[in-house]
């Protein structure tokens, strides 16, 4: 590309490093690079150029030669110092656009070029618009004020004519804007209450691997909702030139190392209700479910509401924890025990109980733990929070996104506690866990009542543990492509193979293929041939349908009988996929045990695999075990339990 000065492969390899939560990072390359197309349908092209015989012109659109013409005209005379010279020109382009949306000769491309058509008028005039708020988050229950600012560094004639929400608020302007002059006005207005919350708009609607974007309030293309802190504007210019754009209302700050920051301002509900657990599995006698809520606004009170499936019972203690104040700022944490013994029965139904909350600041919390103990005849479900006071209500849980990469962005989940009644058992007491890339498996292990220590493979750090440190350990898991992210391993690795030989369980959980090897820099710690006892290949092998049905290669073999019998019903309700990186060119010293397959696809055998060694036993499975758990799927805990109960009593 001779404007970015840059090759193709180049461009690609720092668009593949931007994917960073998989650990995708790749070379900018230069020089030749072949990839191979295969002719499946169509006509086939006459010469080299695949895209021969295609108009990617304005020709294709019905009336839109005269658009074509203005824009290669635009691009001909554009002169690089003065870009504002181009104004006349674009805005003949867009009244051209525009009149193409106005007579529906093309509804489609013409909106969407015509608002890109603002913002390069807007670029050529050096125009800046900005809405700043000095919080980065305002609750639907408080105001919030806006400055606005504008600036145009050209000598055009430019007049400012209104910002407005769309909603709640408008602000009419119309004063010229002089040449590099900040203009600047304040507005404290009320963003107000709604259904929609800010955040991405297909995360609106219950879903599970899929989203339902079907109707309202946003079925469209766009990436994420209208922020309700988000304002249009309009500007008029010479000769008819007119810029009609929009703008978030951000929040700047400066960092003494990154310099000036900028995040958008999002609007939130009055409270955050967070429970610290997604799943409990209810494996019989009384366990604990925490849940705090989180003031989003100063002066918050009212109830949490906590409604069950039937057949549960619970006890609740509340204690209010004042905290995520300034640092500056000096309280005691007040306690306020409240006891109470409510059972629960078929006839009832959903039950419904309430604690208050008091919380006088914003970002205060208060935590509540909740005792539950399960009925013979519990239901599995949802255990659902709700706060409802006089400034609102909230029952979803606020989630940030904040990396060095992208901009700051909030989404939402349910505040609600998925309820699993599960008849499981294991033989495992103390499992080690090595994190991975990672995963969530280590907390659901601790709800089948295992203790789980993480063992440090940090480099250093593994070369410091011994064999008698890890034979505390009935079983071993690694996490997710420990292999491929953790530098430790290559030390760890061989003491791993060691503990397996001394009596011992090792169950490896899924690595990727080694994929490339660049100025020495390897993405497997170790060769992939010796991850296990014998040699086995990590291939790309995967079952994508989470539904295709398993085949039991040894069903008498004890990771599936014991302790828990494991049927083709535990694979019901499972999510997403099957398993991925399954294992490949096993030879005779591996035992498949599971076979599946994606429709019209031949059967895979590398799920899960294993073999003795010495008195213990080598697991690898590419079974998404990651996701499963995670999501209280009841078979997946069952198979799992078998896989850490050690192979012989220790």
């Amino acid at each position: 590309d001779p404007l970015l000065g840059l090759s193709y492969t180049e461009i690609a390899g720092r668009s593949r490093s931007m994917h960073k939560s998989q650990g995708f990072g790749a070379a900018e390359t230069r020089g030749e690079m072949l990839e191979y197309l295969k002719f499946i349908k169509g006509d086939r092209p006459k010469t080299k150029d695949i895209f021969e015989g295609i108009d990617m012109t304005w020709g294709r659109v019905k009336g839109g030669e005269l658009v074509q013409q203005q824009i290669e005209k635009t691009i001909k005379d554009y002169y690089a110092i003065q870009p504002d010279g181009s104004l006349p020109q674009l805005s003949s382009l867009q009244r051209e656009l525009k009149r193409l949306e106005r007579e529906k000769l093309d509804v489609w491309w013409s909106p969407i070029k015509s608002r890109d058509v603002d913002r390069i008028i807007a670029a050529t005039m050096g125009l800046v618009v900005e809405a700043l708020c000095d919080e980065p988050y305002r609750s639907s229950a408080d105001s919030m004020a806006v400055t606005f600012t504008a600036l145009q560094r050209t000598y055009s004639h430019l007049e400012l004519l209104h910002f407005m929400e769309p909603d709640v608020a408008e602000m009419k302007v119309g004063e010229v804007l002089a040449m590099n002059e900040k203009w600047e006005r304040k507005l404290t207005y009320f963003p107000g209450g709604s259904l929609v919350l800010d955040q991405p708009h297909w995360l609106l609607k219950p879903h599970t691997a899929l989203y339902d974007l079907s109707g309202p309030p946003y079925a469209s293309v766009e990436p994420v909702t209208d922020n309700r802190a988000h304002f249009h504007y309009a500007l008029s210019g010479e000769k008819g030139a007119r810029v009609n754009d929009e703008t978030q209302v951000m929040h700047k700050w400066v960092d003494r190392v990154a310099g000036e920051r900028i995040r958008p301002v999002y609007v939130t509900p009055v409270a955050s209700v967070i429970p610290k657990s997604d799943v409990l599995i209810a494996t019989g006698g009384p366990q604990t479910i925490t849940v705090e809520v989180e003031a989003l606004t100063d002066s918050l009170s009212g109830e949490l509401s906590v409604f069950l499936p039937d057949g549960w019972n619970i006890s609740v203690e509340d204690k209010i924890h004042v905290g995520g104040l300034p640092d500056d700022f000096t309280t005691k944490a007040t306690s306020i025990p409240a006891f109470f013994l409510l059972e629960l029965t078929a006839a009832e139904g959903s039950f419904r109980t309430s604690v208050s909350v008091p919380l006088t600041r914003r970002n205060e919390r208060a935590s509540f733990t909740f005792e539950l103990v399960p009925t013979k005849n519990a239901r599995g479900g949802a255990m659902k929070f709700a706060f409802v006071g006089p400034k609102g209500t909230a029952d979803r849980t606020l989630h940030e996104i904040d990396y060095p990469h992208i901009m700051p962005q909030v989404y939402y989940t349910p505040a609600e506690v998925k309820l699993v009644p599960l008849e499981v058992s294991t033989t495992a007491r103390r499992v080690g866990y090595v994190k991975g890339a990672g995963d969530e498996v280590p907390q659901a292990l601790e709800q089948l009542g295992v203790v789980v220590e993480f063992v440090d493979a940090s480099t250093g750090s593994a070369g410091q543990l011994s064999l008698e440190e890890l034979k505390k350990y009935d079983a071993i898991v690694t996490g997710i492509r420990a292999y491929n992210a953790t530098k430790g391993m290559k030390e760890l690795h061989p003491l791993l193979l060691q503990y397996v030989e001394q009596g011992g369980t090792l169950i490896v959980q899924y690595n990727t293929t080694p994929r490339f090897s660049v100025s020495g820099v390897e993405d497997f710690q170790i060769d992939p041939s010796t991850l296990g006892p014998h040699p086995f290949k990590i291939t790309r092998d995967r079952v994508t349908v989470e539904e295709a049905p398993p085949t039991f290669l040894d069903p008498k073999h004890p990771l599936l009988t014991t302790p828990n019998a494991i049927t083709a019903k535990d694979f019901e309700g499972w999510v997403q996929e099957r398993g991925l990186y399954f294992a490949g060119e096993l030879g005779d010293k591996y035992t498949p045990l599971i076979a599946w397959n994606d429709p019209g696809e031949q059967a895979l055998n590398g799920g899960l695999i294993t073999c003795d060694h010495g008195q213990g036993r080598f697991i690898y499975t590419g079974i998404s075990f990651f996701r499963q758990l995670p999501a209280g799927v009841p078979g997946a805990y069952r198979l799992f339990a078998n896989l850490i109960s050690p192979r012989t009593a220790r």
